[in-house]
């Protein structure tokens, strides 16, 4: 017999899970006392919103599950910002919640919160373990749902009480994740009609993707001469280098891809949701009607045909999909069409130019545009960089080429503060690895924090705090909407460099564009000798605004 909560945790070990991301709370002592006397690496976090944000970005580079803890009321509620990233973002997370003693539900008592009301929108499965004895068998459910279908969160809820019961039942072995395949008739219509036409698109999205599926799909446009687009901060499920790649279809897209989009006769999307930002807020096809051949491939049937109807859907996992085409395809000797080929080629060169545009600089302060561009030349191709919200994230979705998968973290959700975060968690994960963090000063001041989680776990994250003293994007909507009314935007902010320095970790203030790159060299060599992160604390003009654009008025 042992207590409910070390049962929990030898679930956690039978998943190979090896890093929990928590803030402690007297609601799963149990857990707490279970965790000390495993393998499992647990990360103690500032704020329940970034420990969440962590387990979501693990989640994203692993492919299974991202487990945080968190104590009830407060820590749950504090919580909600990763489970709705994991929701949107389609990211498989479980997130461990602390629960009031089972005898004292609806008495309104001390930090009381109905989680299947609260959560009920955002997660997959909101469900509470009332007895220990069944702990294994939700457990099981629960990583099924996370990683089935859309993956997606799935929040559990802990009641105290329940957590030091004792239970003889044993804890369930590794589960694996459910898959999907084309069918052979779906297989070979998709074929046949993709090798008929003559300027088709495929755009790659979602969360299910591989290194091995990267190489198919590099195969399957080498064969077909097929244009490989990505869709909202998905950049880095593609070489971005590759001869057919054609750009992400995001934010400040280039007008050439929605041109391409228009003039496609056969539009697939992988994976791909093609939600308000990718599909320019859902103008690029009406709704549920239009007229293009879309086909869509989505591992859960629920998405096929929510927004716009396909000409043809197919349910499967993206892997198995591409794995299926592309042997499909080397069976049947397939070849290029020239025309197609040269479509690809020519997307890849306007994708090339639009990356290399001369951009206008700002008046005063550090230009991203020549920075980024001297950093990008520089970089391993594994270095893995991440963002929150904000119009600072433009110049990196512009500017960075991403050449191997899991080196983007960035939040379809647009949540600001995710940047630091996600960091930590990559640099965690590879730690051989560079990682750097990209926020805005507005970003960067929702976690803040956790910095001092860096420091205390040798995480050595390079920090870009881009500094314009502003909530940039809204000030940019108030110019737009009500131009010359520009209050509640401005930001008075702190020395982040000196603030760097207070939490244990270095700091560095740049003020001109020609000292960016010697100062991030200076940060890098630092954060790898002290195994510390570093942070460029980056003066730019409050003008910049987006690339290419700037409102001289703000």
């Amino acid at each position: 017999m042992k207590e409910a909560g070390s049962l929990l945790v030898e679930l956690l070990e039978n998943q190979k899970v090896d890093r929990v991301f928590c803030v402690p709370g007297e609601s799963y002592l149990s857990v707490m006392n279970g965790l000390q006397d495993t393998s499992i690496e647990t990360i103690l976090c500032k704020h329940e919103g970034a420990a969440s944000i962590m387990a979501e970005a693990d989640g994203k580079l692993t492919g299974r599950p991202g487990i945080a803890f968190v104590t009830r009321g407060p820590g749950a509620t504090n919580a909600a910002a990763g489970v709705h990233i994991a929701q949107q973002d389609s990211t498989p997370m479980i997130l461990f919640v602390g629960q009031i003693g089972k005898e004292m539900y609806g008495r309104d008592a001390f930090q009381e919160v109905d989680y299947q009301q609260f959560y009920g929108g955002m997660a997959k499965l909101v469900i509470e373990v009332q007895q220990a004895d069944r702990l294994s068998e939700i457990f099981s459910r629960a990583y099924y749902t996370a990683m089935s279908g859309r993956p997606g969160p799935v929040v559990i809820a802990l009641p105290e009480n329940m957590l030091t019961e004792k239970t003889d039942k044993k804890a369930t072995g590794f589960i694996d994740q459910v898959s999907s395949a084309p069918s052979t008739k779906n297989l070979a219509q998709f074929i046949e009609e993709i090798k008929a036409s003559s300027k088709p698109i495929l755009v790659l999205g979602g969360s299910l993707w591989s290194e091995k599926a990267e190489k198919d799909l590099i195969s399957i446009s080498e064969m077909l001469g097929l244009t490989i687009l990505t869709s909202h901060r998905r950049q880095s499920l593609f070489n971005n280098l590759h001869k057919n790649y054609g750009g992400d279809l995001g934010l400040g897209v280039n007008p050439k891809i929605i041109k391409r989009i228009n003039e496609s006769d056969y539009i697939v999307l992988l994976g791909a949701r093609l939600s308000e930002n990718p599909s320019q807020g859902f103008s690029l096809f009406g709704i549920p009607d239009h007229n293009k051949k879309i086909v869509h491939i989505h591992p859960g049937p629920e998405e096929i045909g929510r927004i716009y109807n396909p000409h043809l859907g197919i349910a499967a996992n993206p892997i198995e999909f591409v794995s299926a085409l592309e042997n499909a395809l080397r069976g049947l000797n397939t070849k290029p069409q020239e025309k197609m080929e040269v479509n690809a080629n020519k997307a890849h060169e306007d994708y090339i130019e639009w990356g290399d545009m001369p951009l206008e600089a700002p008046n005063s302060g550090v230009d991203l545009t020549a920075a980024f561009r001297a950093l990008r030349e520089k970089l391993e191709p594994d270095t893995i960089i991440t963002n929150g919200a904000g119009n600072y994230a433009v110049w990196g979705h512009r500017l960075f080429r991403f050449t191997k998968p899991r080196t983007q973290l960035a939040p379809i959700s647009g949540s600001m503060g995710y940047g630091l975060p996600s960091a930590i968690a990559a640099k965690l994960r590879f730690p051989d690895q560079m990682v750097i963090a990209l926020a805005g000063d507005g970003c960067f001041q929702m976690t803040e924090n956790e910095f001092a989680t860096a420091v205390q776990y040798n995480a050595a994250v390079i920090v870009l705090v881009i500094d314009n003293e502003m909530y940039g994007t809204i000030r940019m909507h108030q110019h737009k909407n009500y131009k010359g009314k520009y209050k509640h935007t401005g930001l008075v902010n702190p020395n982040f460099a000196d603030l760097a320095k207070a939490m244990g970790g270095q700091g560095y203030t740049v003020k001109n564009t020609e000292d960016f790159y010697d100062i991030f060299v200076q940060a890098k060599n630092w954060a790898n000798k002290n195994n510390l992160p570093a942070l460029l604390h980056i003066k730019t003009g409050s003008e910049m605004v987006l690339p290419g654009k700037r409102f001289s008025s703000l």
